[in-house]
Protein backbone atom coordinates (compact mmCIF):
# COMPACT_ATOMS: atom_id res chain seq x y z
CA UNK A 1 0.00 0.00 0.00
CA UNK A 2 1.61 2.52 -1.48
CA UNK A 3 0.20 5.46 1.80
CA UNK A 4 1.83 3.06 4.15
CA UNK A 5 5.62 3.46 2.76
CA UNK A 6 7.10 6.16 5.48
CA UNK A 7 10.26 6.19 6.14
CA UNK A 8 12.98 7.64 8.54
CA UNK A 9 15.43 8.84 5.59
CA UNK A 10 15.41 8.62 1.93
CA UNK A 11 17.46 6.21 0.69
CA UNK A 12 18.55 7.12 -2.88
CA UNK A 13 21.49 4.73 -3.39
CA UNK A 14 23.40 1.97 -1.51
CA UNK A 15 26.26 1.82 -3.38
CA UNK A 16 27.90 -1.68 -4.49
CA UNK A 17 31.48 -2.95 -3.79
CA UNK A 18 30.67 -2.32 0.39
CA UNK A 19 32.75 -4.06 2.68
CA UNK A 20 30.60 -6.05 5.29
CA UNK A 21 30.33 -3.90 8.50
CA UNK A 22 29.13 -6.95 10.90
CA UNK A 23 32.84 -7.79 11.18
CA UNK A 24 32.65 -4.86 14.52
CA UNK A 25 31.37 -3.48 16.65
CA UNK A 26 31.82 0.00 16.46
CA UNK A 27 32.80 2.58 13.14
CA UNK A 28 33.03 6.30 12.35
CA UNK A 29 30.69 8.00 9.65
CA UNK A 30 32.52 10.22 7.33
CA UNK A 31 29.84 12.68 5.66
CA UNK A 32 30.67 15.17 2.60
CA UNK A 33 29.55 17.54 0.87
CA UNK A 34 29.95 17.17 -2.84
CA UNK A 35 28.89 18.51 -5.81
CA UNK A 36 26.53 16.30 -7.79
CA UNK A 37 29.06 16.39 -10.69
CA UNK A 38 31.12 14.91 -8.35
CA UNK A 39 29.48 12.15 -6.48
CA UNK A 40 30.74 9.03 -8.82
CA UNK A 41 34.50 10.59 -8.78
CA UNK A 42 34.40 10.81 -5.02
CA UNK A 43 32.26 7.83 -4.55
CA UNK A 44 35.24 5.96 -5.98
CA UNK A 45 38.09 7.46 -3.82
CA UNK A 46 36.35 6.63 -1.18
CA UNK A 47 36.23 2.88 -2.09
CA UNK A 48 39.50 2.61 -3.08
CA UNK A 49 40.59 4.11 0.59
CA UNK A 50 38.61 1.68 2.16
CA UNK A 51 35.07 2.85 3.04
CA UNK A 52 32.51 0.06 3.96
CA UNK A 53 29.43 1.54 2.48
CA UNK A 54 28.63 4.66 0.90
CA UNK A 55 24.98 6.40 0.85
CA UNK A 56 24.12 9.62 -1.49
CA UNK A 57 21.49 11.50 0.39
CA UNK A 58 20.00 15.06 0.06
CA UNK A 59 21.00 17.82 2.59
CA UNK A 60 18.49 19.11 4.76
CA UNK A 61 16.18 21.36 3.04
CA UNK A 62 16.94 20.36 -0.65
CA UNK A 63 14.89 17.04 -1.11
CA UNK A 64 12.59 17.32 -3.73
CA UNK A 65 9.09 17.11 -3.11
CA UNK A 66 7.88 13.26 -3.57
CA UNK A 67 6.43 12.82 -6.96
CA UNK A 68 3.30 11.44 -6.62
CA UNK A 69 0.76 9.00 -8.59
CA UNK A 70 -1.17 11.53 -10.27
CA UNK A 71 2.16 14.14 -10.82
CA UNK A 72 2.70 14.28 -14.42
CA UNK A 73 5.19 15.96 -16.77
CA UNK A 74 9.24 16.01 -16.15
CA UNK A 75 10.57 15.16 -12.95
CA UNK A 76 12.12 18.24 -11.06
CA UNK A 77 15.84 19.28 -11.24
CA UNK A 78 18.25 17.47 -8.79
CA UNK A 79 20.00 19.55 -6.19
CA UNK A 80 23.07 20.89 -7.63
CA UNK A 81 24.94 19.42 -4.25
CA UNK A 82 24.57 16.31 -2.36
CA UNK A 83 25.31 14.53 1.14
CA UNK A 84 27.83 11.48 1.14
CA UNK A 85 27.84 8.73 4.30
CA UNK A 86 30.59 6.74 4.53
CA UNK A 87 31.41 3.99 7.21
CA UNK A 88 34.41 3.19 8.54
CA UNK A 89 36.54 1.03 11.06
CA UNK A 90 37.42 3.38 14.00
CA UNK A 91 41.62 3.13 13.20
CA UNK A 92 40.71 4.22 9.81
CA UNK A 93 39.80 7.98 10.32
CA UNK A 94 43.36 9.42 10.37
CA UNK A 95 44.89 7.43 7.80
CA UNK A 96 42.54 9.06 5.02
CA UNK A 97 42.25 12.35 6.81
CA UNK A 98 45.06 13.78 4.53
CA UNK A 99 43.11 12.95 1.41
CA UNK A 100 40.17 14.19 2.45
CA UNK A 101 42.41 17.61 2.95
CA UNK A 102 43.36 17.40 -0.72
CA UNK A 103 39.89 17.01 -1.98
CA UNK A 104 38.61 19.95 0.12
CA UNK A 105 41.51 21.79 -1.55
CA UNK A 106 40.79 21.03 -5.02
CA UNK A 107 36.56 21.75 -4.50
CA UNK A 108 36.08 18.00 -4.94
CA UNK A 109 34.45 18.50 -1.76
CA UNK A 110 32.35 21.42 -0.11
CA UNK A 111 33.05 20.96 3.16
CA UNK A 112 35.36 19.83 6.04
CA UNK A 113 34.78 16.36 6.65
CA UNK A 114 32.67 15.39 9.36
CA UNK A 115 33.00 12.80 11.77
CA UNK A 116 30.93 10.57 14.36
CA UNK A 117 30.77 7.53 16.19
CA UNK A 118 27.93 4.70 15.62
CA UNK A 119 27.17 1.63 17.13
CA UNK A 120 26.14 -1.08 15.29
CA UNK A 121 23.40 -1.72 17.38
CA UNK A 122 21.56 1.28 16.58
CA UNK A 123 21.16 -0.02 12.84
CA UNK A 124 19.69 -3.21 13.86
CA UNK A 125 17.37 -1.78 16.30
CA UNK A 126 16.55 1.66 15.12
CA UNK A 127 13.89 1.03 12.50
CA UNK A 128 11.81 -0.43 15.07
CA UNK A 129 11.43 2.92 16.95
CA UNK A 130 9.10 4.18 14.54
CA UNK A 131 5.86 1.50 15.08
CA UNK A 132 4.19 1.21 18.59
CA UNK A 133 1.19 -0.39 19.60
CA UNK A 134 -1.60 1.58 19.04
CA UNK A 135 -4.71 1.14 21.18
CA UNK A 136 -7.74 1.80 19.47
CA UNK A 137 -10.30 0.93 21.96
CA UNK A 138 -10.69 -1.95 24.95
CA UNK A 139 -11.61 -4.43 22.98
CA UNK A 140 -8.58 -3.76 19.59
CA UNK A 141 -5.19 -2.76 19.76
CA UNK A 142 -2.62 -3.14 17.12
CA UNK A 143 0.81 -3.68 17.95
CA UNK A 144 4.25 -5.09 15.84
CA UNK A 145 5.76 -8.12 17.29
CA UNK A 146 8.16 -6.68 20.25
CA UNK A 147 5.75 -4.18 21.82
CA UNK A 148 2.18 -7.15 21.49
CA UNK A 149 0.11 -7.65 24.63
CA UNK A 150 -2.07 -10.58 25.36
CA UNK A 151 -5.09 -9.79 22.64
CA UNK A 152 -3.49 -7.33 21.02
CA UNK A 153 -3.68 -7.85 16.63
CA UNK A 154 -0.09 -8.79 15.92
CA UNK A 155 1.17 -7.30 12.28
CA UNK A 156 5.05 -7.50 10.82
CA UNK A 157 5.86 -4.30 9.36
CA UNK A 158 7.14 -4.96 6.15
CA UNK A 159 9.58 -3.05 4.01
CA UNK A 160 6.29 -1.11 2.41
CA UNK A 161 3.47 -1.51 4.60
CA UNK A 162 3.15 -0.29 8.33
CA UNK A 163 1.11 -1.49 11.95
CA UNK A 164 -1.31 0.67 10.98
CA UNK A 165 -0.11 4.29 12.45
CA UNK A 166 -0.45 6.37 9.86
CA UNK A 167 -3.47 8.89 9.82
CA UNK A 168 -5.50 7.22 7.14
CA UNK A 169 -5.29 3.57 8.30
CA UNK A 170 -6.00 4.66 11.84
CA UNK A 171 -9.38 6.24 10.91
CA UNK A 172 -10.30 2.86 8.79
CA UNK A 173 -9.55 1.34 11.85
CA UNK A 174 -11.38 3.09 14.27
CA UNK A 175 -13.91 2.64 12.02
CA UNK A 176 -14.16 -0.95 11.73
CA UNK A 177 -13.56 -1.02 15.73
CA UNK A 178 -17.10 1.37 15.26
CA UNK A 179 -18.78 -0.96 12.85
CA UNK A 180 -17.80 -4.56 13.58
CA UNK A 181 -20.55 -6.83 14.05
CA UNK A 182 -19.76 -10.33 14.72
CA UNK A 183 -20.95 -12.77 11.92
CA UNK A 184 -20.94 -9.94 9.47
CA UNK A 185 -18.95 -9.43 6.99
CA UNK A 186 -15.84 -7.18 5.78
CA UNK A 187 -13.79 -6.59 2.38
CA UNK A 188 -10.32 -4.76 2.41
CA UNK A 189 -9.93 -2.75 -1.10
CA UNK A 190 -5.61 -2.95 -1.34
CA UNK A 191 -5.10 -4.49 2.06
CA UNK A 192 -1.42 -4.62 2.41
CA UNK A 193 -0.17 -6.28 5.44
CA UNK A 194 -4.33 -7.28 6.02
CA UNK A 195 -4.07 -4.91 9.46
CA UNK A 196 -7.68 -3.44 8.86
CA UNK A 197 -9.18 -7.11 7.11
CA UNK A 198 -7.54 -8.79 10.22
CA UNK A 199 -8.64 -6.62 12.91
CA UNK A 200 -12.56 -6.85 11.58
CA UNK A 201 -11.73 -10.74 12.03
CA UNK A 202 -10.14 -10.55 15.83
CA UNK A 203 -13.89 -8.74 16.09
CA UNK A 204 -15.55 -11.84 14.63
CA UNK A 205 -16.31 -10.74 10.80
CA UNK A 206 -15.78 -13.09 8.38
CA UNK A 207 -13.37 -11.10 5.91
CA UNK A 208 -11.73 -10.87 2.45
CA UNK A 209 -8.86 -8.86 1.65
CA UNK A 210 -7.85 -7.56 -2.24
CA UNK A 211 -4.27 -6.24 -3.38
CA UNK A 212 -2.87 -5.84 -6.60
CA UNK A 213 0.49 -6.91 -4.82
CA UNK A 214 1.71 -9.82 -4.34
CA UNK A 215 4.16 -9.13 -1.40
CA UNK A 216 1.39 -7.67 0.35
CA UNK A 217 -0.63 -11.09 -0.21
CA UNK A 218 1.59 -12.85 1.58
CA UNK A 219 1.93 -10.48 4.36
CA UNK A 220 -1.72 -11.09 5.09
CA UNK A 221 -1.12 -14.62 4.91
CA UNK A 222 1.58 -14.62 7.07
CA UNK A 223 -0.05 -12.37 9.41
CA UNK A 224 -3.71 -14.00 9.39
CA UNK A 225 -1.68 -17.92 10.52
CA UNK A 226 0.29 -15.27 13.25
CA UNK A 227 -3.11 -14.00 14.92
CA UNK A 228 -4.50 -17.40 14.48
CA UNK A 229 -7.07 -15.78 11.85
CA UNK A 230 -8.63 -16.98 9.32
CA UNK A 231 -9.58 -14.81 6.13
CA UNK A 232 -9.41 -14.75 2.71
CA UNK A 233 -6.62 -12.81 0.45
CA UNK A 234 -6.32 -12.53 -3.45
CA UNK A 235 -5.04 -10.89 -6.27
CA UNK A 236 -8.71 -10.49 -7.55
CA UNK A 237 -9.04 -7.40 -9.47
CA UNK A 238 -11.69 -4.93 -8.21
CA UNK A 239 -13.88 -5.25 -11.35
CA UNK A 240 -14.20 -9.09 -11.11
CA UNK A 241 -15.47 -8.94 -7.23
CA UNK A 242 -18.83 -10.20 -6.56
CA UNK A 243 -21.35 -10.11 -3.95
CA UNK A 244 -22.31 -7.64 -1.03
CA UNK A 245 -20.22 -6.84 2.17
CA UNK A 246 -21.95 -5.46 5.13
CA UNK A 247 -18.57 -3.58 5.64
CA UNK A 248 -16.28 -2.42 2.61
CA UNK A 249 -13.16 -0.13 3.77
CA UNK A 250 -10.54 0.88 1.14
CA UNK A 251 -7.64 2.87 1.47
CA UNK A 252 -6.31 3.94 -1.43
CA UNK A 253 -4.85 7.53 -3.04
CA UNK A 254 -7.84 9.73 -4.04
CA UNK A 255 -7.68 9.08 -7.61
CA UNK A 256 -7.56 5.55 -7.51
CA UNK A 257 -10.92 5.92 -5.37
CA UNK A 258 -12.57 7.75 -8.56
CA UNK A 259 -11.50 5.41 -10.89
CA UNK A 260 -12.84 2.52 -8.83
CA UNK A 261 -16.16 3.75 -7.90
CA UNK A 262 -17.72 2.12 -9.96
CA UNK A 263 -16.93 -0.84 -8.99
CA UNK A 264 -16.92 -0.45 -5.61
CA UNK A 265 -20.19 0.73 -4.84
CA UNK A 266 -22.13 -2.51 -5.78
CA UNK A 267 -19.97 -4.75 -3.14
CA UNK A 268 -20.98 -2.14 -0.47
CA UNK A 269 -24.10 -3.69 1.48
CA UNK A 270 -24.47 -1.38 4.51
CA UNK A 271 -21.11 0.88 4.95
CA UNK A 272 -18.62 2.31 3.13
CA UNK A 273 -15.27 3.33 4.40
CA UNK A 274 -12.86 5.76 2.47
CA UNK A 275 -9.50 6.94 3.31
CA UNK A 276 -5.87 8.01 1.88
CA UNK A 277 -7.56 11.27 0.41
CA UNK A 278 -5.70 14.28 0.69
CA UNK A 279 -8.24 16.58 1.62
CA UNK A 280 -7.25 19.18 -1.63
CA UNK A 281 -8.99 16.45 -3.54
CA UNK A 282 -12.04 14.87 -1.85
CA UNK A 283 -13.86 16.69 -3.66
CA UNK A 284 -14.04 14.04 -6.75
CA UNK A 285 -14.38 11.53 -4.44
CA UNK A 286 -17.09 12.81 -2.58
CA UNK A 287 -18.66 13.16 -6.35
CA UNK A 288 -17.82 9.78 -7.12
CA UNK A 289 -19.47 7.92 -4.73
CA UNK A 290 -22.79 10.02 -4.89
CA UNK A 291 -25.13 7.91 -5.11
CA UNK A 292 -24.36 6.70 -1.41
CA UNK A 293 -25.20 8.65 1.74
CA UNK A 294 -22.39 9.82 2.89
CA UNK A 295 -22.78 9.69 7.38
CA UNK A 296 -19.32 11.11 8.62
CA UNK A 297 -16.23 12.78 7.53
CA UNK A 298 -13.03 12.91 9.50
CA UNK A 299 -9.96 15.41 9.10
CA UNK A 300 -6.62 14.50 10.30
CA UNK A 301 -3.76 17.17 9.00
CA UNK A 302 -3.94 16.79 5.12
CA UNK A 303 -5.90 13.72 4.87
CA UNK A 304 -9.78 13.13 5.15
CA UNK A 305 -11.71 9.75 5.59
CA UNK A 306 -15.38 9.12 4.35
CA UNK A 307 -18.04 7.05 5.34
CA UNK A 308 -20.93 5.95 3.76
CA UNK A 309 -24.00 4.03 4.47
CA UNK A 310 -25.89 2.41 1.69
Amino acid sequence: RLIERDCLCRWLRLRRKARPITEFMDWLELRLVVPRVGLDAVSEVLFELGSSGIQEDFLPGETPPVRQPWDRGPLPPLPPRALLRSWWKPEEGELIQARLDRLLLAGAILSPPQWAPVQQEDWANAWRAGFKRLEISARLSVAPPWEALAGDLVIEPGMAFGTGEHPTTLACLEAVDRLARKGETLLDIGCGTGVLALAGALLGMMVRGVDTDREAIRACEENAERNGLAGRFDETPVQRLEGRFDLVVVNLYAEVLVELAPYIVPRVGQHLVLAGILSERAGPVRMAFGELSLAAERMDGDWVSLEYRK
